[in-house]
């Protein structure tokens, strides 16, 4: 029989005869042989180093005006210095005066007054900046 009478019949067609096994792959240990039994591989020995930084600590509660405080950089118990700065709650009551008050006198009042501005607090001996307080 030949192969498209075979195909015709519906049988399926002949084998072909293949190798036994596949060739094995290249070694990955060259002319060396592994040694016998599993490989377990060591790490190299670790080293830690701890270092300490220096130790920050937060300031407690920052009044309105100068405070006595430890400086985290000088570490001198100290009495703080302040510097008043207008923020976004000064300008927006200064605009309020100025609307409410129809002239431009009224809306000046906010930056003399520091209950509206944020107080910096700085280090009298090394002028480190402390902390600041906004006011609510």
């Amino acid at each position: 029989m030949d192969a498209t009478m075979e195909n015709k019949m519906g049988l399926p067609p002949p084998y072909e005869s293949t190798t036994p096994y596949p060739a094995p792959p290249p070694s990955y240990f060259g002319s060396n042989p592994p040694p016998p039994g599993p490989v377990i591989p060591t790490a190299p020995p670790r080293t830690t180093v701890i270092t300490t930084g220096p130790t920050v600590s937060r300031p407690g509660k920052l009044g309105p005006g100068p405070t006595g405080t430890l400086c985290a950089t000088c570490n001198k118990s100290v009495v703080t210095r302040v510097e008043y700065v207008a923020n976004n709650r000064t300008h927006i009551v200064s605009a309020a005066l100025c609307v409410l008050a129809g002239c431009c006198c009224g809306c000046l009042v906010p930056y003399c007054m520091t209950s509206c501005k944020t107080a910096n607090h700085y280090c009298p001996q090394c002028k480190a900046f402390i902390g600041s307080r906004v006011p609510s």
